[in-house]
């Protein structure tokens, strides 16, 4: 075979040799101009179709030019370096130097661009700044207001679920948050996030449930709700101590239908349905939990320093419990001490 251009004898290419093809085919090309949008309000950098959050603008502008690289279809691409020159403040100069693959030759080729940072709102801020929820979570205490340290606790437990929701979807976010009724009303994006968020809260606390919707409009032909999702959290939290039937339970965990109690007691525990416990009566907390000093102990139990009297007291030692330091935590109700653990 020959080359029909220079008449060089050898392996063509579409009827040339080696050095006419190259000088006559180009597999890659980019825009001399092409214009990244970057979100004014969070920052994020659209990429193709969708927003991606970067440390660095540089390695947004990079990655935006080599997507943009046009490549014809009997070529493969093994590398792409890329080089950067920043022009001002939101105008970069990048030099590419594609190495790719035709049949068996080995092409490198260079291309050069400018990428124009353009400031825009991507569609998730432009819903936050205008105030867009689908569904409110309506999250209230049982009969009594929330501590502030209750208050900030379920808070954020609700702003930490819907953070790592987003990091996965761009749809999910919090519009606003408002106090009310001793409680929070949440504005959530979607009505999907905020029934979720609503069971998160009710698994994590036990609480009561109940969800309403009104017609907002209609859209394309099909009517549009809001969705609101009443969370009514019960009296008692994790390491409260109730009360019940003249006798102490320690609140061990709690779930969306029941939670896991022991008797102070017999240090038994049993599992109470969260609709029977609605209207407990919460004689302490964990800030009512007090460190005594263990003097001696048996296998059966500890010798301690009463918090009070600072006399040495009794207390029973739990089947299988291990001391894992100096001092074990008690509660003091109505003269007694009862035993709550390490």
């Amino acid at each position: 075979m020959f080359c029909v251009k220079c008449g060089k004898e050898g392996k063509t290419y579409s009827a040339l040799c080696p050095e006419c093809f190259l000088q006559s085919n180009h597999f890659t090309s980019v825009p001399e101009y092409i214009d990244l949008n970057v979100c004014a309000h969070c920052e994020d950098y659209l990429m193709g179709k969708k927003w991606k959050h970067y440390d660095d603008e540089l390695e947004a502008v990079k990655d935006f030019a080599a997507d943009n690289v046009m490549l014809r279809h009997d070529a493969r691409m093994s590398d792409l370096e890329i080089g950067t020159e920043r022009m001002d403040a939101k105008h970069y100069r990048v030099r590419m130097v594609a190495h790719l693959v035709h049949e068996d030759l080995e092409v490198v080729e260079e291309m050069e661009t400018t990428v124009r940072v353009r400031r825009n709102v991507c569609p998730k801020c432009n819903k936050i700044q205008g105030n867009y929820f689908e569904s409110i979570v309506q999250v209230r205490p049982s009969g009594k207001r929330f501590s502030d340290e209750e208050r900030e606790a379920v808070l954020n437990r609700s702003l930490s679920y819907v953070e790592g929701v987003a990091k996965e979807s761009r749809d999910a976010f919090i519009a606003k948050v408002t106090q009310a009724h001793g409680g929070y009303d949440l504005y959530v994006s979607t009505v999907h996030l905020g029934k979720a968020l609503a069971r998160d809260l009710v698994s994590t606390y036990g609480a009561e449930y109940k969800e309403s919707s009104s017609l907002q409009g209609q859209k394309d032909g099909h009517d549009i709700y809001r969705v609101t999702y009443l969370v009514r959290l019960p009296p008692y939290r994790v390491r409260d101590i109730l009360l019940i039937n003249h006798r102490l339970y320690l609140v061990h965990s709690t779930g969306p239908q029941s939670a896991k109690l022991r008797d102070l007691k017999s240090n038994e525990m049993l599992v109470g349905m969260n609709s029977e416990l609605r209207e407990v009566n919460v004689v302490g907390t964990k800030k009512d939990v007090v460190d005594v000093v263990v003097l001696t102990e048996t296998d059966r139990e500890f010798q301690i320093m009463h918090p009070t009297t600072y006399k040495s007291v009794e207390i029973k030692k739990p089947r299988n419990f291990e001391r894992t330091g100096e001092t074990i935590k008690v509660f003091p109700y109505e003269g007694e001490l009862y035993f709550i653990g390490n």
